[in-house]
């Protein structure tokens, strides 16, 4: 059996396509697996769930990047919401694909400052500001 990858590295870890529950990162906060979290909005289960999750992170000192991968205005706003409210220090980044869509249903909706290569930021005062 190999030995954990924690143990053959001094570079940070991040998990991403093997977060999807709460218990996941349950585990992986108290194994030490990572110093970050990718979180996927749509994978974990909603908005709900992605911020229980990233509090998780949060109680443990380890860094979110949060990411939407529905290709809407309303996935990136959620996206640019959660990754707002996470403590700048523990927030990585925050990615949306609305930008990649080859039709974009609600142009100017959402978080419409996205920023260059599908960066976003959310809006100045409270809400989603998605329609």
């Amino acid at each position: 059996m190999d030995p954990p990858l924690r143990s053959v590295t001094h570079s940070p870890i991040s998990v991403d396509e093997t977060l999807v529950s709460i218990n996941d990162m349950v585990r992986i906060a108290k194994e030490g697996i990572a110093e970050v979290a990718n979180i996927k909005i749509n994978r974990v289960g909603g908005l709900t769930k992605a911020r229980r999750i990233r509090d998780v992170a949060l109680a443990h000192g380890i860094q979110v990047y949060v990411m939407a991968t529905g290709g809407s205005a309303m996935a990136d706003a959620e996206a640019a919401a959660l990754a707002q409210s996470t403590p700048e220090e523990f927030r990585l980044g925050c990615w949306a694909c609305q930008d990649m869509l080859a039709v974009d249903i609600a142009p100017g909706q959402g978080p419409a400052q996205r920023k260059w290569q599908s960066l976003c930021s959310g809006p100045a005062r409270p809400g989603l500001r998605a329609g």
